[in-house]
């Protein structure tokens, strides 16, 4: 999963190539457009991991009837999601983007990128779905396989819908959009494909079956919280960029750098805790929760491990690794500083996604969008306004105000889930 997921990392970096070679207008479109599509990802993901827990405590207490039920309505409650989305986006985005301030050309091709998209959310569904439920039956390597595809898909895709040829007309930056919509339809057909030929689900099971209300209230108790963890997300750096331009354009440069450097870093953590959902979630359901500790000490142990190693490597070539995304002599400095002190705390990160995903593998979601709330709009907002209007730190003293934030939620996290896995035992 951390490799597929590392090539989904770069598949973005080469739409922003060549949004980058049309025109600064469009890749700035593509940049605008990005909190609102950010909506379906966590939509469908958030949908995907809640239904992934509750098939693999069916597994784990060997109920099949319950495994097949929600592995089959998953399906109808993603279509149903995905109809809402597309009717739902492609009346908002305009109004989102004038508000935004897109007008003229730079409006046109932030539409043209988003609505694409949108159309094709049904896809993004099937994707994640189906990802879902081989995820619950422990199979992680098939969705890393065909994130791995659609990155070499997109470097053929990107060029040949957006400059034509072949027989293709040149379809400009919507035509960035298309290809994803393709990679995602043909990805998510072959998932699809390969969850009915191990006969997880009965093809016919999805049409004969009325939806159940609910299951559906099962499914999305568990995936709501998750997507708007997710969504958190999005707001949190809006947060953050509103207080550090106070410090200036160069700084805001700096920390949009060194979160890509993070966010590559801390790969590793993610696929850990996608792992735990259906590995913690089987034993649950079998009411093996020896196993259960067993498989968090194995976590926390290999995570530690690995994030220290990143740690240290981020930490020494900070400079060159913020180099990459930029010439800029001043982004570099503060990027590289930015990068050496969060290398200090990307354990918490690490323990964050551990025992997040452990509390979610348990049917226990709410925590990790309250948490998500709390550390990154609630404790921000106060946080910063405090360093930032009343103390007026420097730039460090902002970012050292970050690493608080981070470590204390961290300890809150860990403190609280450990607590919850005694009581179990108990």
């Amino acid at each position: 999963m951390s490799i597929g997921f590392f090539f989904n990392t770069m598949y973005n970096v080469v739409d922003s190539f060549y949004a980058g070679r049309v025109s600064t207008s469009a890749l700035a479109a593509l940049a605008l457009s990005f909190p609102i599509f950010f909506i379906i990802i966590a939509v469908s993901e958030g949908i995907a991991r809640g239904s992934a827990a509750l098939i693999a405590n069916a597994i784990g207490a060997k109920d099949g009837e319950k495994e097949k039920l929600l592995s089959s309505q998953v399906f109808s409650l993603g279509l149903l999601c995905a109809l809402a989305l597309t009717v739902i986006g492609l009346n908002v985005a305009a109004p989102l983007f004038r508000i935004l301030g897109a007008e003229g050309d730079y409006f046109d091709l932030a539409m043209g990128y988003v609505s694409p998209l949108f159309i094709g959310s049904g896809f993004f569904l099937l994707s994640s779905m189906s990802n879902a439920i081989l995820l619950a039956h422990g199979d992680s390597r098939t969705f890393g396989k065909v994130l791995i595809a659609g990155f070499f898909l997109n470097l053929i895709l990107d060029p040949w819908f957006l400059y034509g040829g072949f027989g293709l007309p040149a379809m400009g930056v919507p035509g960035i959009a298309w290809a994803t919509v393709s990679i995602q339809a043909v990805g998510g057909l072959f998932l699809f494909s390969r969850v009915l030929r191990r006969g997880y689900i009965d093809i016919g099971s999805i049409f004969r079956k009325l939806p159940k209300p609910k299951i559906y209230h099962e499914i999305l108790k568990q995936g709501i919280p998750t997507s708007f963890n997710m969504m958190s997300i999005a707001l949190g750096f809006f947060v953050t960029t509103y207080y550090l331009k106070f410090y200036g354009e160069v700084s805001v440069a700096a920390f949009g750098v060194g979160t890509r450097i993070e966010q590559i870093a801390l790969l590793p953590a993610i696929g850990l805790g996608t792992a735990i959902v259906s590995i913690v979630g089987q034993n649950n359901g079998a009411g093996r929760l020896d196993r259960v500790r067993e498989c968090m000490s194995l976590c926390v142990k290999y995570g530690l491990i690995l994030i220290l190693v990143a740690s240290v490597l981020v930490f020494v070539f900070a400079a060159p690794l913020v180099g990459i995304f930029t010439n800029d002599e001043e982004v570099i400095k503060v990027g590289a500083n930015y990068t050496r002190i969060m290398a200090f705390i990307q354990w918490a990160y690490v323990m964050g996604f551990i025992y997040i995903g452990f509390l979610q593998a348990i049917k226990r979601p709410m925590y990790g969008f309250v948490e998500a709330v709390i550390r990154k709009i609630v404790l921000p907002l106060g946080v910063f306004y405090f360093v930032v209007k009343v103390l007026q730190v420097d730039l460090n003293g902002f970012w050292f105000s970050m690493v608080g934030i981070n470590v204390a939620m961290t300890v809150v996290t860990i403190t609280y889930a450990r607590r919850v896995l005694k009581k179990m035992e108990a």
